[in-house]
């Protein structure tokens, strides 16, 4: 009776195994489709941000980089500092101090270009210090984990995600270049743009904080099925 409940895909307990593969499949394409869209939108709101830059303050920025070296000094000094003290005030374990100080060490994102639009900041500055400690992180990321965790015992090994890092500069550079571009030869429809990606920011950032809290709800419902 054993071997032919083993062997028979009536069995229960041999459903249940058969179906879960297919729900992890679409548990996988929904965050693949997910992941696209995402990085899609992604693109376009830092093109559109390019056409908020011009060449001219940004070559100025680039010939004086004051501003660039005290966002440095803050991103790569004064964050991972921080988030070493915090880890060790709070007496963290490995594994988590090590999270915390991986968090101060990230380089800037495209979330303080957008709240440097919001506020009327500086996008200049603010585009080309992202894009700067975009690439110092290739080689300070690295620097600052091996001199914080030295006083650490680590099971493992760390490993810095040099091609997430790739991909996240290609992703910013190219498609702000591109605005940039457009900003220089064509000023009138790139206020249009800017218009248009002001009203599109509004309503996608409620949307995609929407989108997240339920995701996970989504992904669980199509993973286990309507009968659980």
């Amino acid at each position: 009776m054993r071997a032919n409940c083993s062997s028979s895909s009536a069995c229960p307990a041999n459903s249940s195994e058969e179906e879960l593969p297919v729900g992890l499949e679409v548990h996988g394409n929904l965050e693949l489709v997910f992941t696209v869209v995402t990085a899609v939108m992604m693109g376009l709101l830092m093109f559109s941000l390019g056409c908020s830059v011009e060449f001219r303050k940004l070559w100025s920025h680039i010939r004086r980089p004051w501003g660039i070296a005290v966002g440095l000094l803050c991103q790569f000094g004064l964050m991972p500092l921080t988030a070493y003290l915090l880890a060790i005030s709070f007496s963290l374990k490995p594994a988590q101090a090590v999270a915390v100080l991986v968090m101060g060490c990230c380089p800037g994102g495209t979330i303080s270009n957008i709240f440097t639009f919001w506020v009327d900041g500086d996008m200049d500055l603010s585009i080309t210090m992202t894009t700067c400690s975009t690439v110092a992180a290739l080689g300070m990321m690295p620097l600052c984990l091996y001199l914080y965790t030295l006083s650490w015992n680590l099971e493992q090994n760390l490993t810095i995600p040099y091609q997430n890092i790739g991909i996240t500069l290609v992703c910013l550079t190219i498609p702000v270049a591109f605005g940039v571009y457009v900003n220089y030869r064509w000023p009138k429809q790139s206020k249009i743009i800017l218009k248009m990606q002001d009203d599109f920011l509004r309503n996608w950032s409620s949307e995609y904080s929407d989108v997240r809290h339920h995701a996970p709800v989504i992904f669980h419902c199509q993973a286990v099925g309507p009968d659980a």
